[in-house]
C-alpha cells in the first residue's frame, strides 16, 4: 500500500471513531433500516448522527465529484473506505436505490442539468426512488412493455401499469422505461423518464406476500406527466439506459450485505439453540461452514470485479447476482434449521429472533426473482461467458 492509502487509512480510522456511535456499529434489524426519503424517518438519534455526519463528509457516494455532493474519492480511497467500514460494524447511513442504481446512470447519460437537479439531492437522501420497469405482460421479456408516452408540449402523457414496483407506496419518484414508438422494433422505441409521483391520476396497490409485508406494488397511470427535461438520453434511446441501470441493480442485489439486508448469522443462531453433539448437528454445521466460505469466495470475487471494471466491463459480475442470491436463499434456510424444530412460524404470531428469521425466510425467496430471475441469469451467463447460442 502507498504511503498515501496508509495515511488515508489512518484517516478514515480516527473519523470513523470520531463520529460513528457505537450503538451504528451493529447489526441492522431491517426495522431499523434509514430509507432516503422527503420524509426520513430515523428510529434513534445515533442514527441520525450517522446519517448526517456520511452525508457531509460526502462519504454516502465517497466516488462521486464534490459538486455533485459526492466525497470525490479516487477508486482505491473509496475501497479503503468500504474496507474500513465493514472492519468497524458500520451500519449503512441510509438506504437508497437512488445512490445505488440510478445515480451512475445519471452520471454516465444525465445532462449537466439533469446531475445538478438530481445528483446532490440523491446524495443527501432526499428523494425515495422507485423502478417502474415490469409490467403484467413485460416482466422476463422486459423490451415487451406497453405502458405509453405521448410527448405534449414538453410533457410526456403517461397511460398503463407497473408491476412489482418495490416500496412504490412510500416513494416519491419514479425511474420508468415507457413505449414512446409502436412502430419500430421493441427495444428501439423505449425512452427512460424520471416521474414525481406526487400528483393525481396515479393508483398504487400493494402486493401481499408469504412473509406479510408488502414491499411489491402494482402502479396504475391514468394521464400522469413527465417532463421532457427529465427523460434520461435521446427519445427512444432508453433501453441502452436500462441496460446499464440493471447491470448496477444486479451488483447491488450482489452485495446485499452492505445495505443491512443480512442481520442473523446462522452460526450465532446455531451456536445460540445448543444443538448438541449429533450426527445432524455435525452436518447442519459444517453446511453453515460451507455458506460462510461461499460467501467469502463471493466478497473475494466481487472485489476484482470492481476493480477489473475500472477498465471496461468485466464479465465476471454476470454471475455475481445469481451467485448472491441463490447463496442468500440459503442462509435463511439454514437459520430456519438452526432454530430447531418448528424454527420456521407465522410471522404475525412470532417475536424475537424467530420473527426475524420467519420474514426474512420468506422475503428471501424473492431474491431470485427480483433484478432478473436465476433462470434467466444463467442465460445470460450462459451466452455472454460461455458463448452459448440463444
Amino acid at each position: 500500500m502507498s504511503q498515501h492509502l496508509t495515511k488515508f487509512t489512518k484517516e478514515v480510522d480516527s473519523w470513523i471513531e470520531s463520529h460513528c456511535p457505537h450503538s451504528m456499529r451493529t447489526p441492522m434489524p431491517v426495522s431499523e433500516q434509514v430509507w432516503a426519503s422527503s420524509n426520513i424517518y430515523f428510529p434513534s438519534k445515533d442514527a441520525k448522527v450517522w446519517f448526517d455526519a456520511m452525508v457531509s463528509k460526502g462519504w454516502c457516494t465517497p466516488e462521486w465529484p464534490k459538486e455533485f455532493g459526492g466525497g470525490g474519492l479516487t477508486f482505491d480511497e473509496s475501497k479503503i473506505l468500504k474496507q474500513r467500514l465493514k472492519f468497524y460494524g458500520c451500519r449503512p447511513a441510509q438506504i437508497n436505490f437512488g445512490i445505488s442504481m440510478l445515480g451512475p446512470v445519471l452520471l454516465e447519460f444525465g445532462t449537466d442539468e439533469q446531475k445538478h437537479e438530481f445528483l446532490p439531492q440523491i446524495s443527501r437522501g432526499e428523494i425515495w426512488w422507485c423502478q417502474g420497469f415490469s409490467e403484467p405482460g413485460a416482466g422476463s421479456d422486459l423490451a415487451n412493455i406497453s405502458t405509453t408516452a405521448t410527448l405534449k408540449g414538453g410533457q410526456y402523457m403517461i397511460e398503463g401499469s407497473k408491476i412489482w414496483t418495490s416500496e412504490a407506496n412510500k416513494a416519491d419518484w419514479m425511474y420508468c422505461l415507457v413505449r414512446t414508438n409502436k412502430t419500430v422494433k421493441k427495444q428501439a422505441g423505449i425512452s427512460f423518464v424520471l416521474l414525481d409521483l406526487n400528483q393525481p391520476n396515479i393508483d398504487i396497490k400493494p402486493i401481499q406476500l408469504l412473509s406479510g409485508q408488502s414491499p411489491f406494488c402494482q402502479v396504475f397511470f391514468d394521464n400522469v406527466y413527465a417532463c421532457e427535461t427529465h427523460r434520461i438520453a435521446p427519445e427512444n434511446d432508453g433501453w441502452k439506459v436500462a441496460k446499464r441501470l440493471l447491470q448496477f441493480e444486479r451488483t447491488m442485489m450482489a452485495d446485499m450485505e452492505s445495505e443491512g439486508a443480512i442481520d442473523v448469522e446462522p452460526l450465532k443462531v446455531f451456536r445460540d439453540s445448543k444443538p448438541g453433539s449429533s450426527p445432524g448437528s455435525k452436518k447442519l454445521l459444517a453446511k453453515i461452514a460451507t455458506h460462510e466460505m461461499r460467501n467469502h469466495m463471493i466478497e473475494i470475487t466481487m472485489s476484482r470485479t470492481a476493480a477489473e471494471s475500472q477498465n471496461g466491463f468485466s464479465p465476471t459480475g454476470l454471475t455475481l447476482k445469481y451467485l448472491s442470491t441463490e447463496e442468500t436463499q440459503n442462509r435463511w434456510e439454514l437459520n430456519v434449521s438452526s432454530l430447531g424444530m418448528g424454527g420456521l412460524e407465522i410471522v404475525d404470531r412470532s417475536s424475537g429472533v424467530r420473527k426475524e428469521v420467519s420474514k426474512s425466510f420468506f422475503y428471501s425467496k424473492a431474491y431470485t426473482i427480483a433484478g432478473g430471475s436465476s433462470e434467466v441469469q444463467l442465460n445470460i451467463i450462459s451466452k455472454n461467458i460461455l458463448g452459448l447460442t440463444s
